[in-house]
This record gives C-alpha cells, sequence and structure tokens, in this order.
C-alpha cells in the first residue's frame, strides 16, 4: 500500500493553488507524479472519501479536500462512518 503517496498528494492538492487547479481539470495527469495503488486512484477520481478514510488517508488532509470538492460536514461524516 502507497498511503504515503496518497495523502501526499492530497496535501499538495490542498495547499498548492496551482497543482490544484490541475488536479481539477485532469486529475490522472497527477496521478504519475505519486505513488498510488489503482484502489486509491479510484479512490481519488470517484471522490469516495470513506474509501480515502479506510485506506489511511488522516482526516486532518481528507477534511479539507472533502472541501475543496464542496462536501458538508454531515456527508462527510457519514461517508468516513460508513453511514448510508
Amino acid at each position: 500500500m502507497s498511503t504515503y503517496g496518497l495523502q501526499k498528494m492530497i496535501r499538495d492538492v490542498n495547499r498548492d493553488p496551482q497543482l490544484r487547479e490541475r488536479y481539477f481539470c485532469s486529475p490522472e495527469a497527477l496521478f504519475q507524479r505519486y505513488d498510488m495503488t489503482a484502489d486509491e486512484r479510484r479512490a481519488v477520481l470517484e471522490r469516495d472519501f470513506g474509501a480515502l478514510y479506510r485506506l489511511g488517508v488522516h482526516g486532518l488532509l481528507l477534511r479539507p479536500f472533502s472541501i475543496l470538492h464542496q462536501v458538508s460536514e454531515p456527508d462527510y461524516l457519514k461517508a468516513i462512518r460508513q453511514e448510508k
């Protein structure tokens, strides 16, 4: 598992406006820069915040990332708690 690469990508997208713009244009293009598994890439592409959490992304990185995707706090909490 490459949780480090996944968390690094999310951290970089959260912090770097130019990288964030590239991410929103083509997330797949960024995957080449980071060591990530197919499951990690799928979770990012599908914006599956529950899966990202279960894959080991720290909440202090994941919540700001979800805010960038305009996910409300209740929806974010449902996702990481695996609630319907």
